[in-house]
């Protein structure tokens, strides 16, 4: 059987990479001396990736969440076809995760610079 990458070296390993760019990514939006602007108290490129950091931690968590619940939802579903309802509900519980996120990276982005 051919070994497997566990999936949070994958995402570890993803979010390392994207880290080691930002600073490229920030250094050729750099304006040059016609176009030069005041100075800024933070670079926007850091609320970028602060929200989609939160958003992102939130968003596979929220899967995670899902996956869990859903799975033991539908086993107990199985054995008793009455709690079905409530299965239902903790599933839309771990969903909720993911809204949680939305709202905080739109308050991390609406935050005046």
């Amino acid at each position: 059987m051919k070994p497997q990458i566990p999936l949070w070296l994958l995402y570890a390993s993803l979010i390392m990479l994207c880290l080691a760019f930002t600073p490229f990514a920030a250094a050729a939006e750099q304006p040059t001396a016609a176009e030069a602007q005041p100075p800024t108290s933070e670079p926007l490129i850091f609320k970028f990736l602060s929200a989609a950091i939160a958003f992102a931690a939130a968003a596979i968590g929220a899967g995670w969440a899902v996956s869990k619940a859903g799975a033991a939802g539908l086993a107990g579903s199985a054995e008793r076809p009455e709690i079905r309802t409530t299965a239902i509900i903790i599933t839309a519980l771990g969903e909720a995760i993911a809204i949680y996120g939305i709202v905080i990276a739109i308050l991390i982005l609406g935050q005046p610079t």
